[in-house]
């Protein structure tokens, strides 16, 4: 039988632990084996949980009061319950009467990655479409080129250039086409605005 650690979680500083101690406590873990953090159920990086979860060992047990305890959504409670499940021990939550080496708390640890996949589904979802519609709106995405002075400079020399050809420069100076584009027009605004300017 390996070690029986507990996690309690409180969100606010003005809760305190008392009714999950108490139910950790009768359920046999080690006041000493508590790991108690304050914090919200939303963020993902606890210090404590993190702490506990790298303590597991095969048949090792985590206990908690209630499953929210743990997490807020089921895609962040599905990654905890595999990492628990990975380390081959075991998660027990009292409120629910869950316990993941029983039939009953497999079954619900499939229900979970099922709720988990579709919920990784629709966030993939909404991602693509979100980039469909700044595409459509011709939002760029990634690190825009450095238009330096000297580059825009060349670039502008090489368009003047009947012998160069845009692939050509573009492999020389090390740019896409779209920076090479960019360029030229950083170029024409610039000598534009000379000529106004005069």
């Amino acid at each position: 039988m390996g070690r029986n650690y507990g996690y309690s979680r409180v969100s606010t500083s003005d809760q305190d632990w008392a009714i999950q101690l108490e139910a950790l406590a009768k359920a046999g873990v080690d006041d000493r084996d508590v790991f108690r953090e304050k914090a919200s159920g939303v963020k993902k990086d606890r210090t404590e949980l993190r702490r506990v979860l790298d303590l597991l060992r095969p048949m090792d047990r985590l206990t908690v009061f209630a499953l929210d305890r743990l997490g807020r959504s089921p895609l962040h409670l599905l990654e905890i319950v595999e990492e628990i499940e990975a380390k081959g021990a075991v998660l027990v939550s009292l409120r629910e009467t869950i316990d993941t080496s029983s039939p009953i708390g497999k079954f619900f640890v499939t229900i979970l990655g099922s709720i988990g996949c579709l919920e990784r589904d629709l966030i993939m979802s909404r991602t693509k479409a979100g980039v469909a519609l700044a595409r459509q709106r011709n939002v760029r995405f990634g690190r825009p080129p450095k238009l330096t002075d000297a580059l825009i400079r060349q670039v502008m020399l090489a368009h003047d250039d009947p012998a160069s050809t845009v692939p050509e420069t573009c492999r020389v100076l090390g740019i896409s086409r779209s920076s090479y584009y960019a360029a030229l027009r950083a170029g024409r605004a610039q000598a534009s605005d000379l000529v106004e300017a005069a």
